[in-house]
């Protein structure tokens, strides 16, 4: 009886180590980041990379850079990424509950992907509704804030439990401003929606720190990145589109995960 509540402890502890599963998303987003560089070769040996713009087709605000040789098949890459993977992490999560007896809820998951995926279309709407309206163009720096503002909202009216359809609306209409804002990687801010949804569900340390981890280099790829000061090679567009930085985050994270698994 004098190790019980130690006995207990460590059986909490098993337990929260047991339901954790967040290393097959984290491989599988990580590996699919590196899987697409070589879409990225340029359509033409331009000395210098050209600054994107967002064009009037969704799979532009999911990293379809223009400026590539198969613009369309780099959207549709991406695309497919986002349902498989999505579809993929929760048949795993599914899986590894039954399992070890301890299953996760990924419904939460599955709304953030809901959200992320019909972000796109939402933005098309915004690429042509606000230019006629004293709102104008949408910068970085004005799709940037504009969209975390709303998605702070959004959260607020999640906590307080406000109808639903009014929260999605919030969802969406954040992720749409900061997809619009950032073009160039707006899978990977879809992608960010879900893990961060995991993280919360999983309540694991590491899982956070991986997470937060991956917005912060998001971040500071997002506005260091020399969009036109190296020249265009299938690699440096890679890099300039912010490909590489959160894969390599994504496979480190996964790794670190199967470890602690």
């Amino acid at each position: 009886m004098a190790h019980l509540p130690g006995d207990l402890a460590e059986a909490r502890r098993r337990a929260r180590s047991d339901r954790h599963a967040y290393a097959f998303p984290l491989l599988f987003f990580g590996i699919a980041s590196f899987l697409s560089v070589p879409l990225y070769a340029p359509s033409s040996p331009a000395p210098r990379l050209v600054v994107r713009q967002v064009e009037y087709n969704p799979l532009s605000v999911l990293g379809a850079h223009p400026e590539v040789r198969h613009p369309l098949l780099l959207g549709l890459y991406w695309l497919v990424v986002l349902v498989v993977g999505a579809a993929a992490t929760v048949r795993w999560y599914r899986g590894r509950g039954a399992r070890v007896g301890i299953d996760t809820s990924t419904m939460g998951y599955l709304g953030a992907v809901a959200i992320g995926l019909s972000a796109p279309l939402v933005a098309m709407g915004l690429l042509r509704l606000l230019p006629m309206t004293s709102i104008g163009v949408v910068t970085p720096e004005s799709g940037t804030g504009a969209g975390l503002i709303v998605l702070a909202v959004a959260t607020v009216l999640w906590r307080v439990r406000a109808p639903l359809p009014l929260t999605l609306v919030a969802a969406v209409v954040g992720t749409a401003l900061l997809q619009l804002a950032h073009s160039a990687f707006g899978q990977f801010i879809a992608i960010g929606l879900g893990l961060v949804v995991l993280a919360a569900l999983e309540r694991s340390t590491t899982f956070t720190t991986i997470v937060a981890a991956y917005v912060v280099t998001l971040c500071l790829t997002g506005v260091f990145a020399p969009l036109s000061l190296v020249p265009a090679t299938t690699l440096t567009m890679a890099m300039a589109t912010i490909v590489l930085p959160p894969g390599f985050v994504l496979v480190l994270g996964g790794l670190a995960g199967l470890r602690r698994g």
